[in-house]
């Protein structure tokens, strides 16, 4: 894979090609866009293309510092991602950067730094990373992925070259999901539709059956069950879901971990993985919550449209067409509600029981 192989994004793709063509690479690059379309691949994309031996403009995923990067062996290509409790990057983090920064690249020509969810450093973590930035290390680039530049100090965004990532295209989606799973290409569109251009929650949807279970409570909402009764339900549902991913998250974190490390070590090593499956048990449920938005979204276009070309559910017409679109505004609001309560880690048995009966209203 390479440069080249990245799909929908014509403006980043041509903004990186230039920048290799003219070998002019910035110290800070910020790869901004929605969650899902790409920024990390186009990240590892350009660190191969930068330290190919070849030194064609492109990757050539043949030379030893390529395989490198591939298999995550590269001493000169590091990826930081948050940690701890609350999932974010410290002071520690950048007094580690900035420290790796100051020494020239082991055996590549740059050093690339991939800082992912960077909105997650602290505001005395993106001071102390500033100066780096001001004084930038020569063969050092630091590329900044987010979904959320806003939540950068702007001193931090303004020393960035601005890489802007778009949602793919629905058919790309589609082929994707295709390629990966054995799907017609009904389904595949279907789904490639609701994730909205994002190949990371396509293949959720695939692999799960949240979007089932989203549209059988609504449907019964709609129906006028009760909501108490439905909320249960559906936290119990949750609770499954989130006991089978902590497990799962728990046994890949197990196998890929070191054995050789002090006791301290692996204790401060335990409550980062248990912080890091808590952060992907918290965004499961905020899954859930986008899809709800989703539908409900979906039923008040169509019957303020009646355009079928509009919706995200495009599949779930006949159900929409019986579907009343009464406070869909209220509806909308009460889910973005759930969601900061989520957010701030509110009991999932209270978060879905107000929601539920806001949305029987």
């Amino acid at each position: 894979m390479s440069l080249k192989d990245i799909r929908d994004q014509e403006v980043p793709l041509r903004l990186l090609t230039n920048i290799l063509r003219q070998n002019r690479v910035p110290n800070g690059l910020l790869f901004w866009g929605p969650e899902g379309v790409g920024k990390r691949f186009a990240a590892m994309q350009l660190a191969k293309a930068i330290n190919c031996k070849e030194g064609k403009g492109d990757a050539c995923d043949q030379c030893l510092s390529c395989r490198k990067i591939i298999s995550g062996n590269h001493p000169d290509v590091k990826v930081i991602t948050p940690s701890g409790k609350v999932r974010n990057i410290g002071v520690d983090t950048i007094d580690f950067i900035n420290e790796l920064a100051a020494y020239r690249p082991f055996e590549g020509q740059w050093r690339i730094v991939l800082i992912e969810d960077a909105e997650r450093m602290r505001a005395d973590a993106q001071n102390h990373f500033l100066k780096t930035l001001e004084e930038p290390p020569s063969q050092t680039a630091f590329v900044l992925q987010t979904a959320f530049p806003q939540h950068l100090l702007p001193t931090i965004r303004s020393r960035c070259q601005p890489v802007r990532f778009g949602t793919l295209h629905p058919a790309t989606v589609a082929e994707f999901i295709q390629r990966e799973h054995n799907l017609d290409d009904a389904a595949a569109h279907a789904l490639a539709l609701v994730a909205q251009g994002q190949v990371s929650r396509a293949l959720d949807l695939v692999s799960t059956n949240k979007r089932e279970a989203v549209l059988d409570m609504a449907k019964r909402l709609h129906a006028g069950e009760d909501p108490l009764v439905l909320s249960e339900v559906f936290v119990a549902h949750l609770k499954e879901r989130s006991e089978n991913l902590k497990a799962a998250l728990k046994g890949e974190l197990e196998e890929s971990a070191p054995d050789d490390g002090t006791r301290e070590d692996m204790e401060d090593l335990k409550k980062e993985q248990a912080a890091f499956i808590e952060g992907q048990v918290r965004r499961d449920y905020l899954e859930y919550l986008y899809l709800f938005e989703t539908w409900y979204r979906d039923v008040w276009v169509f019957h303020t449209t009646r355009d079928e070309g509009r919706l995200l559910n495009r599949d779930q017409v006949a159900v929409l067409e019986q579907t009343s679109a009464a406070d869909q505004p209220g509806h909308i609001a009460a889910i973005e509600k759930a969601w900061v309560y989520i957010e701030r880690n509110l009991s999932i048995d209270r978060v879905f029981r107000d929601l539920f009966f806001a949305l029987s209203a």
